[in-house]
């Protein structure tokens, strides 16, 4: 076991560090826990693509003096929800991924 980092080593089955991106046989290569790096790969770029497509919020500042006006702060109640559905699917999916839950 081991913490994995980019930058650092990630230990063998005797618990040696090895480096991770040497690039021949002593290396572990990318290891890549549960698809996460093509996960955010896939939403970063979608959001990326949406924030572009959507574009600036029309009304957010005043065009006279450039300050930003007051806006709507939202609803606590669905932004609790919102958060509560968020954390509780991250742990399913996070528990699943390492328990290999399959049905």
């Amino acid at each position: 076991a081991g913490w994995l980092s980019a930058w650092g080593a990630h230990p063998d089955s005797d618990g040696v560090a090895r480096p991770i991106f040497r690039r021949n046989e002593e290396s572990n290569g990318m290891i890549d826990f549960a698809g996460s790096g093509i996960v955010h790969m896939v939403g970063g770029f979608s959001g990326l693509m949406g924030a572009i497509v959507v574009g600036p919020r029309i009304g957010r500042f005043d065009p006279l003096t450039g300050k930003a006006n007051d806006t709507h702060e939202g609803n606590k109640t669905l932004q609790s929800l919102g958060a509560f559905i968020l954390w509780f699917g991250w742990y399913g999916f996070n528990c699943g991924s390492e328990l290999m839950i399959s049905g």
